[in-house]
């Protein structure tokens, strides 16, 4: 998803010369295309992800377009005072790039975890979350965020997802349905959604769910009003990101503020997880967020 991310990012930056990329001196064997192109819009801020940010937030005062560029963890929690108090207060146009989310840089242990993100940054002010899930879903997502001004954060894979078919997706501010049951609604957020459906495909009768990705994770209850999700006695999300005030939570938030009663099972990452390393798959079967896992989640729900 990388590779696509500054493909695509290179593309609009042909039309659209506000457009600047920061990296962490990191993204070689990627990002070279970019700064060959655009010199005077690219560049390499050195491990200093703070003074990073906090030029990205200059250049946004300036009237730029920024894209900060890092792995996991790296541009978020290593600079939140800067993202707090530069970009998001300010509600400046830069959008935050994470690549390698959840455990997308798990065989270097927690210090590459990207766990926690999405509780951190979906309570900071004016901040819009962007989660795909595969490289048609983060085309969507660039070419309309481009001209969407304000604070943003991109959390992306790492590892080639693969397309999850050929579902249409007009807008990141949709919801992406999947199956189009009745009996449970099951939805996720980010590269999970991958597990999921391969889940789903694995029983012998999936025509009871509904299934929907959520590209936006947080802060747009419209997203899903569009849904029903008052009209299911079951719900199942999935987020490869910790239980705690991530996506199944803002859900929960959501059917609390319309008043809405229905079962919810939540599945993600268990506190006591982080002491954990391997790779991306070993530590999704751990955690109980590979196909079988999920499989099983369904399988009880559904009876």
């Amino acid at each position: 998803m990388r590779d696509k991310f500054i493909q695509k990012l290179t593309d609009l930056a042909t039309q659209d010369d506000k457009i600047f990329l920061i990296v962490g001196d990191l993204g070689f064997g990627v990002v070279e295309d970019f700064a060959k192109q655009f010199p005077g819009r690219f560049l390499n801020a050195g491990i200093s992800e703070q003074n990073m940010m906090g030029v990205a937030a200059g250049l946004a005062k300036s009237g730029l377009k920024v894209y900060v560029y890092s792995i996991a963890n790296f541009p978020t929690m290593r600079c939140l005072e800067q993202i707090r108090n530069d970009v998001a207060f300010h509600d400046l146009d830069v959008t935050v790039v994470a690549i390698g989310a959840g455990f997308g840089y798990g065989t270097l242990g927690y210090s590459h975890f990207a766990v926690e993100d999405l509780a951190v940054l979906r309570a900071l002010p004016n901040m819009k979350i962007f989660s795909p899930s595969d490289t048609y879903e983060l085309e969507v997502t660039l070419e309309e965020i481009t001209n969407v001004p304000g604070a943003k954060y991109l959390r992306l894979g790492k590892n080639g997802e693969q397309s999850l078919g050929n579902s249409v997706l007009s807008s990141p501010f949709e919801a992406r349905r999947l199956r189009t049951g009745s009996e449970l609604a099951v939805l996720s957020t980010g590269g999970i959604s991958h597990e999921v459906m391969k889940a789903i495909q694995s029983l012998d009768d999936d025509s009871r769910l509904r299934v929907a990705h959520f590209t936006v994770p947080s802060l747009r209850y419209e997203t899903l009003n569009s849904i029903g999700l008052d009209s299911f006695k079951k719900i199942l999300t999935v987020e490869e990101h910790c239980l705690d005030a991530g996506f199944g939570s803002f859900i929960l938030e959501y059917l609390e503020s319309q008043q809405i009663s229905t079962q919810v099972k939540r599945l993600g990452i268990p506190r006591d997880f982080y002491y954990e390393v391997g790779d991306q798959g070993y530590l999704l079967k751990l955690a109980g967020l590979d196909e079988q896992s999920i499989s099983t989640q369904i399988q009880n729900l559904i009876g």
